[in-house]
């Protein structure tokens, strides 16, 4: 039977509920690899692709990073407990070809978690390039397929893992805000307006899902056993209006999402930086937006802008309610956390 989900006002007091005026030194959220760690990764990563072992197909004692591990086994606890982010620097994707880099962040990716796919194909890795493809004329096309800006949303699972390999020309910096902030904004200053956001929403579902679904309902913010959670993505809530059987947006819904976006937009709330080869930005997808600018590509095929990402379910992963059960986000973790099939 579907959990009830209760709409509240109440703030959140937790660490992830940061501001970017208030996270102090970068030391906070960034850890920079030494040169044995480096080392240690880059042999490893060589070692593997030299045995011939699929990447796909490396579990995680295949490749041992004792250097690292204690470090790897904290990121988790970061993610679900801490700040909700955590970038991780100096990694030696300068020294690997791109089929090496992709290995490199599976490797990484199972001392953290249990990757999980990312589309309908079941794909478990994707690349984050340029396709010069439009998300207005195909269904099958997403935002990470563009070079144009990607506003604060939500991305799979209970984190993503995403591996700066190649920048850009010029633009792709990145962005980062707590979402729990936003919502204990919204809370104090906006309480109807944070009431709106924990009604249902319709999102075009961009015939992604294990289960055929064009659309679904979810509302943006919901609590659950003492957690806020986060969905987001108006792009694909206003794409979902293209649907004969979807209801155009309400003005009070409208007015709702204008403030929520207005909020994403406070330099004091939101962290901006731009992620160079070799960073590795990790973070929870409950309690964390991330949005990119617009960005100018390498007209040279191999230096166009690059990376390489993980949707990872965590150890240490939250309870989630069933209204997440068959998003096209959460359902996967969903359905691991309670051993079920998507099926």
């Amino acid at each position: 039977m579907e959990q009830l989900v209760q709409a509240t006002v109440e703030t959140v007091d937790a660490p992830s509920a940061w501001r970017s005026e208030s996270l102090g030194d970068e030391s906070n959220w960034r850890i920079t690899l030494d040169e044995n760690q480096r080392e240690e990764l880059h042999a490893q990563v060589l070692r593997s692709a030299a045995a011939g072992t699929d990447t796909l197909s490396i579990k995680p004692g295949d490749i041992s990073l004792p250097s690292l591990q204690t470090m790897l086994q904290s990121i988790p606890s970061r993610l679900e407990g801490g700040l909700g982010f955590f970038v991780l620097s100096g990694l030696p994707v300068e020294r690997l070809d791109d089929e090496q880099n992709l290995r490199l962040l599976w490797a990484l990716g199972l001392h953290i978690g249990e990757p999980e796919p990312q589309d309908k194909a079941g794909a478990l890795m994707h690349i984050v390039t340029d396709t010069g493809q439009s998300l207005e004329k195909t269904d099958n096309v997403r935002g990470f397929q563009t070079n144009k800006e990607l506003s604060f949303h939500t991305d799979g699972a209970d984190a993503f893992a995403l591996l700066c390999v190649r920048q850009g020309e010029s633009g792709g910096d990145s962005r980062l805000i707590s979402s729990t902030a936003v919502f204990n904004k919204l809370a104090t200053e906006y309480p109807e307006l944070a009431l709106e956001l924990q009604k249902p929403f319709v999102f075009d579902a961009r015939a992604q899902n294990p289960w055929d679904k064009k659309i679904q309902t979810t509302p943006i913010f919901v609590r659950h056993q003492g957690y806020v959670s986060a969905l987001y993505k108006r792009a694909y809530i206003e794409l979902a209006e293209r649907f004969d059987d979807v209801p155009k947006l309400s003005p009070r819904q409208i007015a709702a999402l204008d403030k929520l976006d207005e909020i994403c937009r406070d330099d004091s709330l939101a962290l901006h930086f731009r992620l160079r080869p070799g960073d590795l930005v990790l973070a929870n997808n409950y309690s964390c937006f991330h949005a990119r600018t617009e960005y100018v590509d390498h007209h040279e095929p191999h230096l166009k802008r690059r990376m390489h990402r993980l949707w990872l379910t965590l150890p240490t992963g939250r309870p989630l309610p069933d209204i997440y059960a068959d998003t096209r986000e959460w359902g996967l973790t969903y359905q691991r956390r309670h051993g079920r099939s998507a099926a």
